[in-house]
């Protein structure tokens, strides 16, 4: 019986006419958007509100999405925003401070590099006495190297090294083009070629892959923007936060397949993020909120919609 009442969402979601279905899409878009937000609220809270260190540690759980998010979290707060900024006019010391403290470079190396950024999180421990993780923290993502945690975090001290990364600059992210040049970040010449410090070359860009920086668009830029303008009570950056995804392609996972093979038209992260947000309502068993449910109970005729 259940099954049968999902496929009638399903079915009943596809049949809905544009206007109708764009206002449910748009409602369960504000939704997702304003629950992202309050997450980003509370971490400004608990930063003292400051925009740049949440900003940071927002990058640190969106950098490690989908399996490392809460491991990137910690490592945040262990290696702060004011650390990184304190010593990025050395991308060497960045790496050393962010890899070191995440375990990922305990053991033994005979590799030159690895060997340098441990001698450099040596001295950058006891001068910001920092405490360092366990690599089983980390899920390691075998068969998906690019997504190795060793290069991920390398990736993460790439960014944060830059001369524009703050807040100031995300504000200014107010396009598709603007959000891929700001990711544009290449790495040191040592992981080019190597997705981990096991001195084993191989082949690889390095710089971070454009599905990535849809990620971290939709993760990281879309929610931090949405949730300043709310602050500030500044409109039009939860506008610009809407318009950026709809020039994000479409996400395709489980979540979203389940409508688009009813017919459900899903061209954009604006559409694929709402279908996402109204697969939560359904897993949670909330329809009596569910903005889908509420316009199907409206009338078709005579109504004021």
């Amino acid at each position: 019986m259940e099954e049968q009442t999902m496929v009638c969402c399903e079915a009943e979601l596809a049949s809905l006419d544009p206007l109708r279905r764009c206002k449910v899409v748009e409602e369960l878009l504000v939704g997702r958007l304003l629950r992202k937000s309050q997450r980003v609220a509370q971490m400004w809270e608990s930063t003292s509100r400051d925009w740049n260190e949440t900003f940071y540690r927002m990058t640190a759980y969106a950098m490690g999405a989908p399996r490392n998010s809460e491991a990137f979290e910690r490592l945040a707060t262990r290696v702060t925003y004011l650390m990184c900024l304190k010593e990025r006019s050395s991308l060497l010391r960045v790496e050393a401070m962010l890899l070191g403290t995440s375990g990922l470079l305990n053991g033994e190396y005979y590799d030159d590099y690895i060997v340098r950024l441990q001698d450099e999180f040596a001295y950058l421990a006891n001068k910001y006495r920092l405490r360092g993780m366990v690599r089983g923290e980390w899920h390691q993502g075998v068969g998906f190297p690019a997504g190795n945690p060793v290069r991920r975090v390398a990736q993460m001290a790439a960014l944060v090294a830059k001369d524009n990364y703050s807040v100031d600059e995300l504000l200014k992210l107010r396009s598709l083009a603007r959000v891929e040049e700001f990711f544009d970040v290449e790495l040191g010449e040592y992981w080019s070629g190597r997705f981990a410090p096991d001195g084993k070359e191989g082949r690889g860009s390095a710089k971070m892959g454009r599905s990535k920086i849809y990620v971290m668009a939709i993760n990281l830029v879309v929610p931090m923007l949405f949730a300043y303008g709310t602050v500030v009570g500044d409109e039009s950056l939860k506008e610009q936060a809407m318009d950026l995804l709809e020039s994000i392609p479409a996400e395709h996972n489980h979540k979203v397949a389940r409508w688009t093979g009813y017919g459900v038209p899903c061209h954009t992260a604006y559409d694929s993020q709402a279908l996402i947000e109204l697969s939560a309502y359904c897993a949670e068993k909330r329809c009596k909120e569910c903005p889908l449910a509420k316009m199907l109970r409206r009338p078709r005729v005579g109504s004021n919609d």
